[in-house]
């Protein structure tokens, strides 16, 4: 009797052990749970905590409760001012309402294979309404641009917010309340040329470079003329000064010297006279110098008479 009373305990206890373990769940932090009851949802718990269901015919579907993340692939569109670019767009999403998410979605990858078909067209969508600028830059803070002409001809205005604008109306174009499902973020990760536009716009900005070196190179053959024309007329300038001043000092010192010498044959006068002579013997008599002379000839009377006073007529 004993032994079939141990039995029957040991019995209880398992069948107890099973029946809890079979009804018994937990929800952690962060997840949330749907109950099926023969495959039908039932409930929705969305408090973590030890939780209970009917055991045997009652199933625990966990669903995620944080921000889940999307990353779509690189995308071809247009813009409206006949941009090709590919855009690629990242979101934030999370599931709102779990009972209709799991009858009409049931899994987190169904969920992200709908975010792929709905947010790349209301990307398109938006995208064909907006410039380029517009789905690049944020605002209109100034630029700085390598020159003027390069200013006027890439400078173009943000409309409203830009960027942000962009992402607003993604966001707000994207309804997920059919699935259960709510777009809480839309960020634009890269924004690039297709290929076909980017070998152009490559050589564009080569061309235009190109375009701006030969401005600068002008500006710079322009302004090496200008220091040599202005080089070459301050020393033009200063060569007039030099050989005016030399004239100057050259004429003081002949009328010096004129003075001296005045002065010296005025004290002298037979002297110099004698010099002068022998300057004129000197340039006149010669090695290979023949004379023909008359006997009235001063210098004839020079040579016959070196010390004579020259002949007043």
């Amino acid at each position: 009797m004993k032994s079939t009373l141990a039995a029957i305990v040991v019995l209880v206890l398992i069948a107890a052990a099973v029946f809890v373990y079979s009804s018994a769940y937990v929800v952690e932090e962060g997840k949330q749970a749907v109950i099926t009851e023969f495959g039908k949802p039932v409930t929705t718990v969305q408090a973590p905590g030890l939780k209970f269901k009917k055991p045997f015919i009652q199933k625990v579907h966990y669903l995620e409760k944080r921000l889940l993340p999307w990353d779509g692939s690189p995308e071809s569109m247009q813009t409206r001012d006949k941009k090709r670019i590919d855009v690629n767009v990242w979101a934030r999403w999370r599931i709102a309402d779990p009972m209709i998410f799991f009858v009409k979605v049931r899994t987190e990858q169904g969920g992200q294979k709908i975010l792929d078909d709905l947010v790349d067209s209301t990307i398109r969508d938006v995208v064909a309404r907006h410039k380029l600028i517009d789905v690049v830059r944020k605002s209109n803070d100034e630029l700085l641009y390598e020159s003027e002409e390069l200013e006027r001809s890439e400078a173009e205005k943000v409309t409203g917010r830009g960027r942000d604008d962009v992402e607003e109306k993604i966001l707000r174009g994207v309804d997920l309340q059919e699935y259960g499902m709510e777009l809480i973020k839309v960020r634009i990760k890269r924004v690039n040329y297709v290929e076909s536009v980017r070998r152009a716009v490559y050589e564009r900005m080569i061309s235009e470079r190109l375009r701006i070196a030969r401005l600068y190179e002008s500006e710079a053959q322009e302004e090496k003329n200008r220091i040599l024309g202005q080089t070459q007329k301050e020393l033009d300038e200063i060569q007039g000064e030099m050989e005016q001043k030399s004239a100057e000092i050259r004429g003081a010192a002949d009328a010096k010297v004129i003075q001296l010498t005045a002065q010296a044959y005025g004290r002298a006068p037979e002297f110099y006279e004698f010099l002068r002579r022998l300057e004129v013997f000197k340039k006149t008599l010669r090695g290979d110098t023949r004379l023909i002379l008359s006997t009235e000839s001063d210098l004839f009377r020079m040579l016959k008479e070196p010390g004579a006073p020259p002949r007043k007529y």
